[in-house]
């Protein structure tokens, strides 16, 4: 027997949704595997620096590295960041190394450790970077009135050394793991709300449930269907497979519909519409385009329609707090409005 053409999509989209998502996790655990084994080694075994070959060697290879120390010179400091009252510092020292400075920065709290080292030698941990312009500007300004900005850029290396504790030298690969975390959780809740949403028909249909996949893929392809992005409106459905929400709801079921605007980190604005049922189910599409959403609402906005058109706080309000009493007014309104 032929799967239905919406099934067909909608079990494309699962496939692809499990495809990225097992993308993700693996993705995800070799992070965490890199992030332990790097802090292990730094921990453990960092890059020694004894010469100007292992120096050289660790700018090559962009290694966590350990140095000991017996001088340096003090660069001066610049203030990076205030915390209520609270102001950070960055500390700069300038270290020989074979006739050229190699430029290290140093937070607050290591710097005062550093100076008030009572031994003869200090040991440096940290990653080697390259010098930005930003950086570069700092020192100049620094040491304005002990060195012009050409030889400054003749005395120092183009690499400088940023102290970091071994967990501190995988901040960016925390972030990256904390932003793969976010997605595989978007991920799995879409891929759990639409498979809960397809579990709510086939119990509802039950041992009529291929008939009725038949019966709205009939209604889907008919001239009179209503198609609006990832929405089609049939005489009898509506039907969402988008990338984030699939459903099939009777429009006799739809209570409520409004458009709306998502807003992602208060910059990127983007149109969405809400679907309201009498089940008191909620479904929300935002991969839809402006003109296709408007369409639609004008579409249920027509004479005839019985459901709720617009958004309005009260009724929001109302369907959070008391949605049984929300359906029970939607249901006496279409019974008064039948009965005229």
């Amino acid at each position: 027997m032929e799967t239905p053409e919406f099934m067909k999509k909608y079990k494309k989209k699962k496939c692809i949704s499990l495809l990225i998502l097992a993308i993700l996790l693996i993705g995800g655990g070799l992070i965490v595997y890199k992030c332990l084994t790097s802090y292990e080694n730094n921990t453990n075994n960092p890059t020694v620096i004894n010469s100007i070959e292992d120096f050289e060697n660790a700018m090559a290879n962009n290694d966590y590295i350990e140095m000991e120390i017996s001088d340096y010179i003090d660069l001066g400091s610049v203030t990076t960041e205030r915390n209520g009252s609270k102001i950070s510092e960055t500390y700069y020292i300038g270290i020989n190394i074979n006739e050229k400075m190699l430029v290290v920065s140093i937070r607050n709290d290591e710097y005062h450790r550093l100076v008030n080292e009572t031994s003869s030698t200090y040991i440096l941990r940290g990653t080697l970077s390259k010098i930005t312009n930003n950086l570069r500007d700092t020192l100049e300004e620094l040491l304005e009135d002990a060195i012009s900005p050409e030889e400054l850029d003749e005395l120092m290396y183009e690499d400088f050394l940023s102290w970091e504790t071994p967990f501190g030298a995988l901040t960016s690969k925390i972030i990256i793991l904390f932003f793969l975390f976010i997605l595989i959780c978007v991920c799995i809740y879409i891929l759990c709300k639409n498979t809960k949403s397809m579990r709510k028909l086939k119990k509802q249909h039950g041992s009529d449930f291929q008939m009725f996949c038949e019966k709205v893929d009939t209604e889907m392809k008919a001239p009179t269907a209503l198609r609006k992005g990832a929405v089609t409106v049939t005489q009898n459905y509506i039907v969402a497979n988008s990338p984030c929400t699939f459903f099939v709801m009777p429009i006799n079921e739809l209570m409520w519909v409004y458009r709306g605007v998502t807003r992602y980190y208060r910059i990127i604005e983007k149109s969405n519409i809400t679907f309201i049922s009498s089940n008191k189910a909620k479904y929300q599409i935002t991969s839809m385009n402006k003109r296709n959403i408007n369409d639609l609402i004008e579409y249920f906005s027509q004479e005839g329609q019985k459901c709720i058109v617009g958004y309005s706080e009260e009724l929001n309000k109302m369907f959070r707090k008391k949605p049984d009493t929300l359906v029970q007014q939607w249901k006496s309104d279409n019974n008064n409005i039948n009965n005229q």
